[in-house]
């Protein structure tokens, strides 16, 4: 589904996503358009762009403005009128979200400025540990994760565990989640222990999941 036409900023919706509202073939929808906006002295070829379908092979779809849109579908019924209606309301609700909204005064400028510090400010230790993390060969123990995350072994195990990623009574990784851990056997002053190191794909999930709880 394409909102936004590559040739410019306007909204637009596609005769391919017109064709799922109102249960048409899509080459009905583009004889349709064709039709219509050749009467209306409209060339719909500056509508149109290629796409590659499941075969991928070059097809032809047409990103219609609102404009031509509502006069393409002028003469289908209520019921698929309505249908594309409710989804431009749709499209339009969520392009009015996503608009910046430029300060017009310095204070509303200063403010601005202020806000985005300090959201850069919380981000930065988040993004020092992730880039930490990322620059580290081998695995390592739980200790030193925990330690680079602001926390301790015991609280990073927890939530392993209560994230359903290590196992409640084992110190073992559940299943999907082997390449995050190395478990590895040892010796020590005669008795055999095993430790789950983390991996370095490992500690950067962790790290995330971490700084997103």
């Amino acid at each position: 589904m394409q909102l936004i036409s590559a040739r410019s900023s306007v909204s637009t919706m596609s005769s391919r996503e017109i064709s799922e509202l109102t249960g048409k073939f899509h080459y009905d929808v583009v004889r349709d358009l064709i039709n219509i906006l050749s009467q209306a002295e409209i060339d719909a070829s500056k509508f149109a762009v290629i796409y590659k379908d499941s075969q991928n092979r070059n097809q032809t779809e047409y990103l219609l403005p609102k404009r031509e849109c509502d006069l393409v579908i002028s003469g289908y019924s209520v019921k698929y009128r309505l249908a594309i209606i409710d989804r431009w309301h749709e499209l339009e609700s969520k392009q009015s979200e996503q608009k910046f909204n430029i300060p017009q005064t310095l204070p509303e400028a200063l403010r601005l400025a202020a806000d985005l510090a300090d959201q850069l400010a919380i981000a930065a230790p988040k993004v020092a540990v992730y880039e930490l993390l990322a620059d580290r060969k081998g695995d390592v123990s739980t200790t030193i994760v925990a330690k680079e995350l602001g926390t301790t072994s015991i609280k990073l195990n927890r939530f392993l565990r209560d994230s359903g990623i290590k196992w409640l009574n084992a110190d073992l990784p559940k299943a999907g989640y082997e390449t995050w851990f190395n478990v590895v056997c040892d010796v020590k002053n005669g008795h055999e222990f095993t430790q789950c190191l983390i991996t370095p794909e490992g500690q950067l999930k962790i790290a995330k999941l971490w700084g997103d709880k």
